[in-house]
């Protein structure tokens, strides 16, 4: 079965990146929604003892289905044209390439788990917002109000998914592989996230009530590693699936690093090393795994659009179509199942 593309005039080059490809894999991702959507999958949206208050008051407003979807599928898609924005700006991935948008809405969109709308659909959209903040700063030795604004959408992102806090320690990492680390950006990093906490502390002393603080951060010490056998095999089979290739697209990026100019293999390096910490607390955050899978979905949309488009090879070609109708057979089995 061929999902597209063609072979060069030479008979060496093959091309995946064609609008067939595009509109199948969208057809896909629309379709779960569909699906989700008719049979209410992941609704109504529940809070939950470790989840933030702010997250919690956000279920219970919610007035209907139809809100929550819409506002999942707006995040999603929203979060995807960030991505697709931040690679078409930055060249991260050399070819001029939609995939990045279709990977991050294909992997969102095929996991049950995530649908509708999940804490961390807020959160992550707040990370690829600071992750962006983060890229332009690239060698800007006075990028003291990026640094700021980069704490600050992860604040407002822990306010519904405190777990993102996690991705600080790495953030200072980037601004330091990127040569933007100084004293001057680390204190504005830092301010970042006190203004967001300084205005969550004004509104526990106005209302007399410190859970906010006390909920918020206890669920970052509710460490429970997660056994092999608490996913099925079918899940497990999606998870070793997407990270193998997923290793597979590091390994390249990291043997073939000269392919790429120095500033895109500093993005891709960070990239990979955001894919590793989801995978890593994924395992220690056993009543949280679900919101660090679809964490993981963003670099992961990456890191596959890089392996895929900058060799047009025969390999590239049979290896895309196999990885795309597996996972998608995949995905339909593991709905099924879901229903």
């Amino acid at each position: 079965m061929k999902w597209g593309g063609k072979q060069s005039a030479y008979g060496k080059s093959y091309n995946i990146d064609t609008p067939f490809i595009y509109i199948c894999l969208l057809a896909v991702s629309l379709t779960f929604w569909v699906v989700g959507y008719v049979f209410s999958i992941g609704y109504p949206v529940y809070g939950g003892v470790l989840n933030t208050p702010l997250w919690n008051t956000v279920c219970n407003i919610l007035p209907n289905k139809s809100i929550a979807y819409g506002i999942g599928l707006l995040l999603t898609a929203g979060g995807a044209f960030l991505i697709h924005r931040m690679n078409y700006i930055l060249a991260i991935v050399r070819e001029k390439t939609l995939f990045p948008f279709l990977f991050y809405v294909l992997l969102i969109s095929t996991d049950p788990d995530f649908l509708p709308l999940k804490s961390t659909s807020v959160g992550i959209f707040c990370l690829i917002l600071a992750m962006y903040q983060l890229f332009i700063s690239y060698h800007e030795t006075y990028a003291v109000g990026k640094a700021y604004n980069a704490a600050l959408f992860m604040g407002i992102g822990s306010l519904f998914w405190v777990h993102i806090l996690w991705f600080c320690p790495l953030f200072w990492v980037g601004m330091y592989n990127f040569k933007t680390l100084n004293t001057r950006t680390f204190l504005a990093s830092l301010s970042g996230l006190v203004t967001i906490y300084w205005f969550l502390l004004s509104w526990c002393l106005f209302r007399q009530d410190f859970s906010p603080f006390t909920v918020t951060f206890a669920a970052l010490l509710k460490i429970g590693y997660r056994p092999m056998t608490g996913i099925s095999p079918l899940d497990w089979a999606m998870i070793g699936y997407v990270g193998f290739l997923t290793l597979i697209s590091s390994v390249y990026i990291l043997t073939h690093e000269h392919d790429d100019t120095l500033r895109s293999r500093q993005y891709l390096f960070f990239l990979i090393m955001s894919f590793f910490l989801s995978f890593f607390l994924f395992f220690i955050y056993e009543q949280s795994s679900d919101e660090l899978l679809a964490i993981c979905c963003m670099p992961i949309s990456v890191l596959l659009s890089h392996f895929f488009t900058v060799r047009k090879g025969k390999k590239q070609y049979w290896s895309f179509n196999i990885f795309i109708f597996l996972y998608i057979i995949l995905a339909f089995v593991r709905l099924w199942n879901f229903l």
